[in-house]
Parts: structure tokens; C-alpha cells; sequence
């Protein structure tokens, strides 16, 4: 899907949605004051998405008002969604002070449990969780707005992939780094559970994808370090790639599933030299306090949610299996260079 979203006046906007599937005619949900909801079809031909291939006949377009939606001018708040996929477009709140910033908080971890991200979402007018699900060229319009300036993206991405518009964009970046082992520990824990829904014929669907890591997560003795050396020797090729290095993948590869290089540790350093707010796991405090200081946000400090102690214990027992650290071997680099930077940083504050 790829959507262009156009701001007329107060009440009037201009769009054009290309679907993934180009014989459909797009729609598009209005929720109006949270209680009236109106779906409208798309009626205005954009012959250009015709000529690009985008659309097999380029009815694609809407100009929406209170003529083509009753109400909108009179609104006190609405929401404007793709009916299909459900990608918020557009949002109004009328006197909410949304944040003026456009924020994109990386989170390369695997299940993203990070408190800050429920403090910061209130602040904004849209908000995109998990965007390492949104298709490529989606996720490109929703870097590429233009018509809003408060935006906050959370999620994990390769942002190499994504430089050009993301740099166009004019966003804080911001990422917290955690401990290398405890991410690969939760990694693991992650594709047992996996492997667990994956026994389930109605869900298997949904590990079609990790087939290979799950198999080898569910077969791993935890409890024995001896058995995990040699769970590890037998590591295969499309495992390694999914549990190689995560913070320096996803600041320095530009393609899924790309053959990391030493040279990609350098790319990573450049990468996050360019970041607004850098903060550590074991520094909680240090990154909501800078994290306010840069967005301008009041209020008590967040409290930081405690890494869960099965995962610290099978992090400690990773760490001493030595065939681990060709899948930390980066990560504990960077980790420890952001590390030894803020804990100067805050010991002189």
C-alpha cells in the first residue's frame, strides 16, 4: 500500500491511496467524535498511478469535506483510517497539545517492553507502534508525511533502509541499548514461546517464517551449560542471521537478512553518532531524564520495568558459553562504548 495525504483547510483534505491488491477500489473510515463512523469509497481518478502501475485503473483519490463527510467541519475530534488495512492517516483533536515533534524511537529489541514509549505516546497526534510489521512501501509514506509535525515511530527497522526519508523528515532518533546477552536470552525465550503456538495448527501460520530459529530454540537444554555449547556448534545459517548482533544490524544494513562484516560495526558507530538521545539499559534514569530535557516534557520520571529474572539467569548462562559471542560479539562493542559515555556524562551531572 501507498497513500499520498494532502491538508486543504481546517476541515478539507485531498488523498490518494494505492492498495496492495491494484484491481480494488480504496475506502477509507471516518470516526467522527468517536461515535459516528462513515465509510467512503474512493471516487477521484488519479491517471498517474494508472501510468506508474500502482492502479489498474486509477480511481484512487478522495477530496474530503463536510459535503463528502457530513460533520467533519463541526467535529470536535475525528480519525481517518484506511478501511482496509486499518493504517491510521490522519488525526484531530480539537485544543490537544500535541508535542511539535517528529520522533523516531528505534527499538531493536523483541518484544519492545519499554515504558517510555507508553510516556511519550499521549504527547502526539500520530503514533505508529511496531513498525517493523508495516510493509516497506508503507512504511516509507508514513516516514515521508509532510502534513503533520507530531509524529512518534517506535519500533525495529533497518535504517539504512529508510535514510533518505527519515533524514528528510527532520526526526529525533532516539534508542535505548540493552545488555547484548540479555537481548539474545530474550530472543531465545521468545522462539521457545514461538515454537510452543507454532504446535497449534490453527496458529502455525504465524511461525511459518521462523520455522527454522523456533526448531532450534525449542531443542536448546537451558539448564545445562555443557548441552548449550552444543546446541550452539550446531547453529544454522538462517538461526545465526536472526539472532546476529540486532542493535548493529538495525544500524547498518540496508536489506533483510544481509551477511554482516566487520565494517558494518563502523557503519553502526556512524550511524548512532547521528541519534539525539542515546540511552543505556543500566542508566534508566539518565535516558527519561534526557529524553524530557530534548521533547520539552513534564511530569514524574517514568519508572523503569524490570528485565524478568528468568531472563537475567539464562543471560548469565549465555554469557559463558563461548560460541555465543560471534551473536553479541558487536553489540557488547557498542553497548559498551554507550555504556562508559553516559556513565562519564552522569557522574559529572
Amino acid at each position: 500500500m501507498r497513500f499520498n495525504f494532502n491538508v486543504v483547510g481546517p476541515a478539507s483534505f485531498s488523498l490518494w491511496i494505492a492498495p496492495d491488491d491494484m484491481r480494488r477500489t480504496p475506502r477509507i473510515r471516518v470516526v467522527i467524535d468517536r461515535t459516528r463512523e462513515t465509510v467512503i469509497e474512493a471516487w477521484l481518478h488519479f491517471p498517474q498511478l494508472k501510468e506508474f502501475g500502482w492502479h489498474v485503473n486509477g480511481v484512487c483519490g478522495f477530496a474530503l469535506s463536510d459535503a463528502s463527510c457530513p460533520g467533519l467541519d463541526q467535529a470536535q475530534s475525528y480519525d481517518i483510517y484506511d478501511a482496509d488495512t486499518n493504517i491510521l492517516l490522519y488525526r484531530y483533536r480539537a485544543g490537544a497539545p500535541y508535542r511539535p515533534a517528529r520522533v523516531l524511537s528505534l527499538d531493536y529489541t523483541i518484544n519492545q517492553d519499554n515504558v517510555a514509549r507508553d510516556m511519550l505516546f499521549p504527547e502526539f497526534a500520530l503514533a505508529y507502534f511496531g513498525i517493523d510489521d508495516i510493509h516497506y512501501d508503507l512504511l516509507r509514506c508514513i516516514f515521508d508525511i509532510k502534513y503533520s509535525d507530531s509524529m512518534l515511530l517506535q519500533g525495529s527497522v533497518l535504517l539504512k533502509r529508510y535514510e533518505d526519508v527519515i533524514i528528510d523528515g527532520g526526526y529525533v532518533k532516539t534508542i535505548l541499548v540493552v545488555d547484548p546477552y540479555v537481548e539474545l536470552a530474550k530472543r531465545i525465550l521468545w522462539l521457545r514461546r514461538m515454537a510452543e503456538i507454532g504446535k497449534d495448527p490453527a496458529q502455525s501460520w504465524r511461525v511459518d517464517h521462523l520455522r527454522g530459529p523456533c526448531a532450534f530454540a525449542a531443542g536448546l537444554d537451558l539448564g545445562s551449560v555443557s548441552a548449550l555449547r552444543k546446541g550452539f556448534d550446531r547453529l544454522d545459517v538462517s538461526t545465526f542471521t536472526w539472532l546476529e548482533n540486532p542493535l548493529t544490524r538495525h544500524l547498518s544494513c540496508s536489506a533483510p537478512g544481509e551477511t554482516m562484516k566487520p565494517g558494518h560495526w563502523t557503519v553502526a558507530i556512524e550511524t548512532l553518532s547521528h541519534f539525539h538521545v542515546i540511552g543505556h539499559q543500566h542508566f534508566w534514569g539518565a535516558y527519561t531524564a534526557m529524553l524530557g530535557d530534548v521533547l520539552g516534557l513534564q511530569g514524574p520520571a517514568v519508572p523503569e520495568r524490570r528485565v524478568p529474572g528468568p531472563v537475567l539467569e539464562l543471560a548469565e548462562t549465555l554469557s559463558r558459553v563461548k560460541n555465543t559471542l560471534g551473536l553479541v560479539e558487536m553489540d557488547i562493542n557498542l553497548s559498551d562504548k554507550v555504556y562508559t559515555i553516559i556513565e562519564k556524562q552522569w557522574e559529572k551531572a
